[in-house]
């Protein structure tokens, strides 16, 4: 006897559990994340940075420029040497631009990313309070989504309400 409800448990509780509704979420987090002053500040500082390091490009840049001009107005007797020299001159000014914008874009990387991770941390752990607060089985985010049928619903508003974005 035991066996036997044992047995219809076993086969009965599958069913049960796959009459549960799941209920989806939809979040498009390229609309919140923009909008929020975390995110906003991060930009500007990330902007400024920007900025700085292209001005310091310019001077470069303008520097290789007047270096290339005097080589090419040495004179047609200049010694052989001395045109050597300019000529390794300009070679390694040339290595010292590639080196700084290798520099650059491993520093824009890096502070994007030390900028950026706080704001999606912050989106994501909204994302995971609304989901919980609302009974959510799973959250996609609509800029992965391939289909999008209606059965899932929107939470994006309620991530920005949740982030006190408008």
């Amino acid at each position: 006897m035991f066996k036997k409800i044992l047995v219809a448990i076993a086969v009965v509780f599958p069913m049960l559990a796959a009459a549960q509704t799941i209920k989806i979420g939809v979040v498009d987090s390229q609309k919140i994340i923009p909008e929020m002053a975390a995110y906003k500040t991060a930009m500007t500082e990330l902007e400024a940075m920007d900025k700085k390091y292209k001005d310091e490009y310019m001077k470069l840049t303008t520097e290789a420029q007047k270096k290339y001009e005097e080589f090419q107005a040495l004179a047609a007797d200049t010694p052989a040497a001395v045109k050597e020299r300019r000529a390794k001159e300009l070679d390694e000014f040339s290595q010292k631009l590639a080196e700084f914008e290798q520099m650059y874009n491993a520093d824009m990387a890096k502070q994007r990313d030390a900028k950026i991770q706080p704001v999606m941390n912050e989106v994501m752990t909204a994302i995971q309070a609304v989901g919980k607060e609302g009974g959510f089985s799973l959250i996609q985010d609509a800029g992965a989504v391939l289909y999008y049928g209606g059965s899932a619903e929107n939470i994006t508003d309620l991530v920005k309400a949740r982030l006190g974005v408008k």
